[in-house]
């Protein structure tokens, strides 16, 4: 018993020795025990008047001196460590913070220094004391370092305060930037958006070299509108009076301006228009292929003018500078280099083939039907002659009825399944085909007569410039959109849509090139009294520029026929026709081209488009009238009471959509028929002719010289017989007129 008792007692002394032994967050010694405690480290740095370094102790074993803090011994020892550390810090901070309250201030400039080197004191002090982990401790706090703090900020924020006083009176170009020399720290951009009044009248009153100075100490933070109001009173430095200086001087300004790193949004004063003049009649010879555009590369205001009111646009009339195009002609030309055709596949049809999942469910549809009869084979007999047996059995079977119950719930959910799942799906075919790669170089030149008017001083000059422009296109024709390599084709071509649009795109030229231009040219700038002068010399260069044009062109004449100006292209909802202006408002055609339509669109020999309402017609006549918004040039009608047989005659109209073709023949007689449209009743009297009359030339005028003798009806088809065509008698066209009050015109 005694051996055991011994035995007891030395277990407990061992494993006393060993729980405190256990590790500490290591002291300077060494790792603590048991017999060796973070409190005996501390005091011993403390015994020997290390207070920073038995302070830096404490905050790492911070969790130990928590645990035990309602020993009395650790209470003083941190009372005796809190002494120590506010003899260490205590002289330095009261010291610094006495300075700081001792500060003057508003304070001269000369004594900016000294203010900031006697708070950057106080802050080091705060911080220097602040960092001693005793002093967060809330039984700890040293209440010196709350006073500085308040003193610090007190004077900080009095001396923000004044900020703006300071800057009002501190010379901003003459000496090192502000915000490097107050005494506090400054939101610099916050701050100098808060003073925009006191910045604005210091801005104001600054010569051209201050405000360059100014640019380069404090461009970099200032707000947006303040760099625009700094660039423009120095804009102003260079141009006093922009509304009425010379272009040369303006541009001179502001390229000094740009050249001093600051960027004008507007220059003030000063609105340009831009006036485009070019002749109609070259944009419908197809001589203009694609515009002049103006990349506004200045920041001048600028308007367009109105095209239809030219000069007299209101635009024009207000701008200081007129910018006048006259675009002689531009051109598209494209150089193919090569043509190639390129090998790939595409969908060609579409075959059904077996849906894999329909057959994917066949087969669950089967695993359940199995599982089904597999669990009602594995069933049990429960009518054996014993009951024991047979109760058993049942509830055996139960596991078995709730398997069979669930494939049956299976089953049914895999029959809906089957019946919203198609057996067959469609899956593309694909085949060969080829499309073609055209690789060209696309070039765009023009000849642009150009005038720049400055109405202030009443002078203009005028020049010539070329462009020129020019792209490289790998163009892909016939590309299928459903080849698998669609996307992989495109990335490396482009469509010919592509291209057109390039072609139709303006050419833009610089704004500071064309006033660039005038500036090295002023000299041969000339004076005006008024813009009509000017309006002269553009339709002088207009001519120039058509008469020119004319020259390259072939075709022929259309002002030696007068008579194509009285036709027009009626186009219907199945095709052409043709019509003319039997007054200056109203056209004539056939009944069979317009039927039952109520609004037609129409379009004359000078390509201008118009549109007309329906409002008079003769099913068995085969005419109808048209009253049109644009007007035209109407026709004669035949008044004799005979015609020759044989005499020429010409129809006019659009056969087969060739719009404004004239074909010849004879009178061949005069004859009654039924109507064209099947209508009984009087037949109707037509001239017979054998001039050609094919589909489009419905409508359209019957002429034996200038006069209209018929209206182009109808004709025996070309595989039946030649040569036969009817045009309704001018009689029966004048009696329908008439009859719809239709004052039109007789004779030659």
């Amino acid at each position: 018993m005694r051996r055991c008792a011994l035995l007891s007692c030395s277990l407990l002394l061992i494993l006393s020795f060993l729980s405190g032994c256990q590790t500490l967050q290591g002291g300077a010694k060494g790792d603590y025990s048991f017999f060796y405690t973070p409190k005996d480290r501390v005091a011993e740095l403390v015994a020997g008047q290390q207070y920073r370094e038995a302070d830096a102790e404490f905050a790492r074993q911070r969790e130990w001196f928590t645990a035990n803090a309602d020993d009395p011994e650790v209470a003083a020892l941190l009372g005796t460590l809190s002494t120590g550390l506010r003899a260490e810090y205590g002289p330095g901070l009261e010291a610094a913070t006495a300075a700081v309250k001792n500060l003057n201030w508003p304070a001269g400039q000369d004594q900016w220094a000294a203010v900031k080197s006697t708070l950057e004191t106080l802050r080091q002090q705060v911080s220097q004391a602040g960092s001693a982990a005793l002093f967060k401790e809330p039984d700890y706090r040293y209440a010196a370092i709350d006073e500085a703090e308040r003193a610090l900020k007190e004077q900080t924020d009095r001396i923000v305060q004044d900020a703006p006083q300071a800057l009002a009176r501190y010379l901003l170009a003459g000496g090192p930037r502000f915000f490097d020399v107050y005494p506090v720290e400054l939101d610099e951009e916050a701050f100098l958006s808060e003073q925009k009044a006191i910045w604005t009248d210091r801005v104001k009153h600054s010569t051209g070299e201050e405000l360059l100075k100014i640019h380069e100490e404090y461009g970099a933070i200032l707000p947006a509108d303040m760099k625009q109001e700094l660039a423009e009173a120095y804009f102003r430095t260079l141009c006093p009076n922009a509304a009425k200086a010379s272009l040369p001087v303006l541009l001179a300004a502001f390229a000094k301006t740009e050249k001093a790193g600051m960027e004008l949004a507007s220059v003030p004063g000063v609105k340009i228009a831009f006036l485009e003049v070019t002749s109609d009649t070259l944009k419908r010879k197809g001589v203009i292929e694609f515009p002049v555009a103006v990349k506004m590369d200045m920041p001048f205001e600028a308007v367009n003018g109105d095209l239809k009111k030219g000069f007299e646009s209101p635009a024009v009339k207000d701008a200081d500078i007129v910018i006048v195009f006259n675009l002689a002609s531009t051109k598209t030309n494209r150089r193919v280099d090569t043509s190639n055709y390129v090998k790939s596949t595409c969908q060609v049809a579409i075959r059904q083939v077996p849906n894999p999942e329909w057959d994917v469910m066949q087969v669950e549809l089967q695993q359940a039907n199995t599982e089904i009869l597999t669990s009602t084979a594995a069933k049990k007999d429960t009518s054996t002659a014993d009951p024991w047996v047979n109760l058993g059995n049942a509830i055996s079977n139960w596991g078995k009825d709730s398997e069979i119950e669930k494939a049956k719930g299976n089953i049914e959910d895999i029959k809906k399944k089957i019946r919203e799942t198609p057996r067959y799906i469609d899956e593309p075919v694909f085949g060969p085909y080829r499309f073609q790669r055209v690789e060209m170089d696309v070039l765009k030149a023009g000849s642009v007569h150009y005038y720049i008017i400055d109405q202030r001083q009443k002078r203009y000059y005028s020049d010539f410039f070329d462009i020129q422009s020019k792209e490289f296109f790998t163009v892909c024709y016939d590309v299928q959109k459903t080849d698998p390599k669609y996307d992989e084709h495109m990335k490396t071509n482009v469509t010919e849509e592509y291209v057109d649009d390039f072609e139709k795109e303006p050419v833009t030229v610089k704004l500071s090139e064309l006033l660039d231009q005038y500036a090295a040219n002023k000299a041969k700038s000339k004076k005006y009294a008024s813009l009509d002068t000017i309006r002269e010399d553009v339709i002088k260069d207009r001519n120039v520029a058509v008469a020119a044009a004319q020259k390259e062109s072939y075709g022929f004449d259309k002002r030696d026929d007068r008579r194509f100006e009285s036709v027009v292209v009626v186009t219907a909802s199945d095709g052409l026709g043709s019509g003319f202006y039997v007054t200056d408002d109203v056209v004539l055609t056939n009944y069979h081209v317009v039927e039952e339509q109520k609004f037609i669109e129409m379009k004359r020999f000078d390509k201008v488009e118009t549109f007309g309402k329906v409002i008079g017609k003769d099913v068995r006549l085969d005419l109808a009238l048209i009253k049109v918004q644009d007007r035209g040039r109407p026709v004669r009608f035949y008044r004799k009471k005979n015609v020759q047989i044989g005499e020429t005659v010409e129809a006019i109209g659009h056969p087969e959509g060739l719009e404004f073709t004239l074909s010849r023949g004879v009178i061949s007689t005069v004859r009654k028929a039924e109507s064209a449209n099947g209508v009984k009743g009087k037949p109707v009297l037509f001239i017979q002719t054998d001039t050609p009359i094919n589909h489009g030339n419905s409508g359209g005028p019957l002429f034996l010289g200038n006069c209209v003798i018929g209206v182009n009806d109808w004709g025996l088809g070309k595989d039946y017989t030649e040569g036969l065509n009817f045009s309704i008698h001018y009689a029966e066209v004048c009696k329908f007129l008439d009859d719809n009050h239709i004052a039109y015109l007789k004779g030659e």
